[in-house]
């Protein structure tokens, strides 16, 4: 599969010509193709968005040493992928879509499949299950929804009956977070080839797009771009979980005020993947004067 594809990206270049081979991720594109793009002059960058890059397949450490640049949405990411030969990296968060991440009305139908007191979005982890196991624990009378991949995996029956064994993309997924009074903002634990576990995500900025109320995991960086209490809320630990969610979901006046501070905060942070893509941009465009 590898070597088709390949022939096939090559192929491609030949015939297009590109200024620039952008790759998101690029769980399958192999240094053959990026050795290919330098010799004919394209600039080639990859956008890498997850925790490690040692933990998806062979073929992306082997690749990344030779793109021209790579954008990393980690910040501990840059010293890790430093030590792998990665020489030209800088950090770029992620971003919201501003044509899918907005406020939007709901149906009936909408907010019957969807709706919930708190919900999580997002694929399986131990450190996640744990988290929702011990909420469910603490607060089983609330209405909890859990979305996305692998929750095949859980080890736990705590969780039984409120994941809902599918992920959700596209509108369905902006449907979902305006469907839930509490949005949680879990983050992964490290992985083999990683010096940290997650900081941010996607879901630190798509969440307040949408115009919702955001639960999530503290820290300083997550803290650099949403004010705790004002713009979103924030949590430490199983107990101060609860207790946030139990005082919120009493306050929803409180929820929509901080809600719509959030929606404020994207937009004013400029924070839509608009701008982390005229960034890219705008590297291109400086290099290609070199």
């Amino acid at each position: 599969m590898i070597g088709e594809l390949t022939n096939h990206a090559i192929r491609a270049m030949d015939l297009l010509r590109p200024d620039a081979l952008f790759v998101f991720k690029g769980n399958h594109v192999a240094r053959d193709i990026l050795d290919a793009a330098r010799e004919r002059g394209i600039k080639s960058v990859n956008y890498y968005p997850d925790v490690s890059f040692m933990t998806h397949g062979a073929e992306i450490p082997r690749a990344l040493p030779r793109y021209d640049h790579v954008f990393n949405a980690k910040t501990y990411g840059i010293a890790d992928m430093k030590k792998h030969g990665v020489e030209s990296v800088t950090f770029m968060p992620p971003g919201y879509d501003p044509e899918l991440h907005q406020p939007v009305e709901l149906d009936d139908g909408d907010r019957s499949r969807f709706g919930s007191d708190v919900s999580f979005i997002g694929t399986w982890s131990p450190k996640k299950e744990s988290i929702l196991a011990q909420l469910r624990q603490s607060l089983p009378q609330i209405h909890l929804r859990v979305w996305g991949n692998q929750w095949n995996k859980r080890q736990t029956h705590a969780l039984d009956g409120v994941v809902m064994g599918m992920g959700i993309t596209g509108e369905d997924y902006t449907r979902a977070i305006c469907a839930s009074s509490i949005n949680l903002g879990l983050l992964s634990e490290a992985r083999t080839g990683a010096s940290s576990g997650d900081l941010i995500t996607a879901r630190t900025f798509q969440i307040p797009a949408c115009g919702a109320f955001m639960l999530h995991e503290r820290n300083d960086e997550a803290l650099q771009y949403f004010k705790e209490g004002e713009e979103a809320e924030f949590f430490s630990g199983a107990a101060e979980l609860a207790a946030k969610i139990t005082r919120y979901l009493a306050s929803p006046d409180d929820r929509i005020r901080i809600a719509a501070a959030g929606l404020a905060r994207s937009h004013a942070g400029g924070y839509a993947i608009d701008n982390r893509m005229r960034e890219i941009v705008d590297w291109l465009h400086l290099v290609s004067r070199v």
